[in-house]
């Protein structure tokens, strides 16, 4: 297989990837090409037309995870253990307060359901007419 010298342009875009390498640089060709964002899905398609299984696993492995996907998952950041035992005081207090709500709730008031006297009306009849 010859190379195409003519990938020697970063804007040149008429070639048809056969390898995971290819397709994403191919994509990202398009990209500074001015694709828009909204085009990306039908453009991955277009550039994987031609890669065979394996490297179309590849290539879909970069779509999912462009950096790469991590054996050991690493925390973005230390807790800083301030504001953790402020976390833990605030989850205690709202579950506190949920609790009490819910007590409320199910707590029969008998002043509620005592019959409630009706207010005179006084009745009206019609006139005639």
């Amino acid at each position: 297989m010859t190379t195409d010298y003519r990938k020697a342009d970063p804007k040149y875009t008429a070639f048809v990837p056969h390898t995971a390498e290819e397709a994403i640089d191919l994509f990202f060709r398009f990209k500074r090409g001015g694709l828009r964002p909204e085009h990306h899905p039908e453009t991955f398609v277009w550039v994987s037309r031609a890669l065979d299984v394996e490297e179309g696993e590849k290539f879909e492995e970069w779509l999912c995870a462009p950096q790469g996907v991590s054996a050991s998952p690493t925390m973005a950041y230390t807790v800083d253990p301030r504001i953790e035992a402020e976390r833990l005081q605030l989850v205690k207090e709202a579950e506190a307060r949920d609790a009490a709500d819910r007590l409320d709730e199910m707590t029969i008031s008998e002043e509620e359901h005592d019959e409630k006297e009706e207010p005179d009306v006084e009745m009206f009849t019609p006139s005639a007419r």
